[in-house]
């Protein structure tokens, strides 16, 4: 963080503690009585289908309105029914499913297979032009049986299908209106019509959300629960400190917090409560080992190396990352996780043991590097740049928009990056294998081994056999030094204490909307 900068955001949480310490928010505090939960987004969100607008609030947003065909319980590790009752695979590429015939969209008209064909069969129609297509290429075609069955045909085996079903970036559409061309280009924005907990009442990008609880949730379980509060209202609000100000006056009953320093200060409040939910996130670095960068030092292993053991991911995750609850992991997977496995374990700490390799490897001066850095990470990348620094590596951060990040990191110019994942809300080993050994602009490792291995997971059916090729995957990962786990991410979120925040939530937002209730 530089000086500048460091000095604003002081000046900011400073004006915000005052604020706490006058007291004169606490009969704003929390609209239970009101029945109206009010939060805000960072990002402002233009239209809640996700298929248009992918970040993590599109998701949150999505899981609300609609619903997908199936659930995972995140408790249990299981598929578990939504909109489909029950289904079976009749071959390696076929999928029947079996439907509700009981839900019906927001509207009144009531969902059938005819919805979830068209659905599917627009998600994979090159005319979509959707930007994150390579998550239903693996579709060829979905059709009719009869009103309550539908069997989507399949390219080649993908063995997680369902997982892929069961997230929010699946949602099932009324084909009487988005089917609808002249409704279809408005449709996230005046129309969005679900089947899920929460009913859309306005989407607007400078007002903001409004949504009302949908009385009518035949298809709710322990998996995903109907919505408990009567109505909801996000407020678009582009500044951190802002938000927190709001806050702090009663404005806001829960907000999301980034950084450490803000989600302890705010807690001191003792009308606040801070929760931290743990799903599929954790934080990491990576290494350009494949020379893209063409940054010579990161090619050899013993400099990663030296870099890995440099780094006391204890002390980083106690200091810096945000919730109470982050611990820190040596996996590239969550046991939860379907096909999950590793167990090769990072180098230790060793600060002279950094060193001594890096004299090895010729660079015994240290080197001069940059750390690529996203928003909500910008706290840990300078703490991982002053370990880096404490070995004579002139580490220096850049902290990019998510825009510029990706720009960067299309462009070659990734030396080495300093991020979270969160499993893109996939529940299976997959998204991580994909995420990082997939061909395309992510990898900088080029690593033929690993992606013919990451190709091969997702072939496979058997899930032991899928447990033993995702082990291989993560523990050559570490093993090879080209990504090291810091810790776990924690969705953390500032709240009244007549809040309550439920674990469970696998989305990459952290929480869902109908999982949060009144105490």
């Amino acid at each position: 963080m530089s000086a500048i900068s460091s000095i604003l955001s002081r000046t900011a949480t400073t004006c915000a503690a005052a604020i706490l310490a006058t007291g004169i928010a606490t009969s704003a505090f929390a609209q239970k009585a009101k029945d109206t939960l009010r939060l805000a987004f960072t990002d402002p969100i233009g239209t809640i289908l996700i298929y248009e607008d992918s970040k993590p609030e599109g998701g949150f947003m999505a899981a609300a309105v609609f619903d997908s065909l199936v659930c995972f319980n995140s408790a249990s590790g299981t598929i578990e029914p939504l909109l489909a009752t029950s289904w079976k695979w009749l071959n390696d590429t076929t999928l029947e499913l079996k439907l509700r015939d009981d839900v019906k969209f927001h509207d009144g008209q009531p969902f059938s297979a005819e919805d979830v064909a068209y659905t599917l069969n627009w998600l994979v129609d090159p005319n979509s032009k959707l930007r994150f297509i390579e998550n239903y290429v693996w579709m060829d075609r979905t059709e009719v049986v009869d009103k309550t069955t539908v069997r989507i045909h399949a390219k080649h085996t993908f063995a997680p299908a369902l997982v892929r079903l069961a997230t929010a970036a699946m949602p099932m559409l009324p084909k009487h209106i988005h089917g609808d061309p002249a409704k279809r280009a408005e449709f996230g924005i005046k129309t969005p019509v679900g089947t899920g907990p929460y009913k859309a009442d306005y989407v607007d990008s400078n007002k903001g959300i409004g949504l009302t609880r949908n009385a009518n949730y035949p298809q709710g379980s322990a998996c995903k629960s109907p919505a408990s509060i009567g109505k909801v209202s996000i407020l678009p609000i582009p500044d951190q400190q802002t938000q927190i100000a709001q806050f702090t006056v009663g404005n806001l009953d829960a907000l999301r917090i980034y950084e450490k320093d803000q989600a302890d200060m705010l807690g001191a409040d003792p009308r606040v409560e801070v929760t931290g939910l743990q799903g599929l996130g954790f934080n990491f670095i990576a290494f350009d080992a494949s020379g893209r960068s063409n940054t010579k030092p990161l090619l050899d292993i013993r400099v990663r190396q030296a870099l890995m053991r440099s780094i006391d991911r204890e002390l980083i995750t106690k200091s810096v990352v945000a919730g109470g609850n982050a611990k820190v992991t040596d996996d590239l997977c969550f046991r939860n996780q379907i096909a999950c496995d590793q167990t090769a374990k990072p180098l230790s700490f060793d600060r002279n043991a950094a060193k001594t390799l890096l004299a090895e490897a010729g660079y015994a001066d240290g080197f001069d590097v940059e750390l690529l850095s996203t928003p909500s990470v910008y706290g840990l990348a300078e703490a991982l740049a002053g370990e880096l620094r404490k070995i004579g590596v002139r580490a220096k951060v850049d902290r990019a928009t998510f825009a510029a990040y990706r720009d960067k990191q299309r462009l070659n110019k990734q030396q080495i990056l300093v991020n979270e994942w969160s499993s893109g809300g996939l529940p299976d080993s997959y998204a991580t294998s994909e995420y990082f050994f997939s061909p395309g602009p992510r990898d900088y490792w080029q690593d033929k081994e690993l992606q013919a291995l990451s190709k091969e997971g997702a072939a496979t059916l058997d899930d032991s056999k899928r447990r033993d090729i995702y082990k291989r995957i993560f523990n050559a990962a570490v093993e090879r030094a080209y990504v090291l786990p810091i810790s776990t991410k924690p969705a953390v979120f500032v709240h009244t204490k007549e809040v309550q925040f439920t674990p469970g939530a696998i989305g990459t937002y952290g929480a869902e909307l109908y999982q949060i209730k009144w105490k």
